[in-house]
C-alpha cells in the first residue's frame, strides 16, 4: 500500500512539472512580426503588392504614397449590387436585363489561393520611386 501511494504521488508530481514546463516554454514563444520582411529603403511597392495584393486605400502626396492594408474581414457580408443593362433585341427593339456586380469585378487569383493579408492594419509610405520609406504604426 505504501508503494502504491508513493507511485501515485510521483506520477502526479511528474505530470505537474511537465505541464508547468510546457506552459513556461509556450509562453516564451514569440509570434513573428509579419512586417519584418519589409526592409525600409530596399523593399519595392511591387514586392508588397505581390505579397499582400492591392492596398485597400492609397493616399497620394508630394512626398509619395501611403498604402493602407486592412486585415481580412471574414465576417463582413458584401451587399449584392445589381445594375440594369440594355441590349439590342429583334426587329430594332431593346431588351433590358438585370446584371449583378461581383465584388472585385469578378477578378480571381490565377493560382486560386488567397493572398496573405496583415493581421493588423498596415500603413506603408512609399517614395516617388516606389521604395518603402516608412512603416506607420
Amino acid at each position: 500500500m505504501q508503494w502504491m501511494n508513493t507511485n501515485i504521488v510521483f506520477c502526479f508530481q511528474f505530470l505537474l512539472i511537465s505541464f508547468g514546463t510546457l506552459l513556461v516554454v509556450g509562453a516564451c514563444a514569440a509570434v513573428p512580426d509579419q512586417r519584418e520582411w519589409i526592409k525600409i529603403g530596399h523593399t519595392t511597392k511591387e514586392e508588397v503588392v505581390e505579397r499582400y495584393g492591392q492596398p485597400d486605400l492609397v493616399r497620394v502626396s508630394e512626398e509619395g504614397q501611403i498604402a493602407i492594408y486592412r486585415p481580412k474581414d471574414t465576417i463582413r457580408s458584401v451587399p449584392r449590387v445589381e445594375v440594369p443593362t440594355m441590349q439590342a433585341g429583334p426587329l430594332g427593339t431593346m431588351t433590358t436585363k438585370i446584371e449583378p456586380i461581383n465584388p472585385g469585378l469578378g477578378a480571381r487569383l490565377a493560382n486560386g489561393n488567397l493572398q496573405e493579408r496583415p493581421e493588423q492594419e498596415l500603413r506603408i509610405r512609399y517614395s516617388t520611386q516606389g521604395i518603402v520609406q516608412e512603416l506607420i504604426p
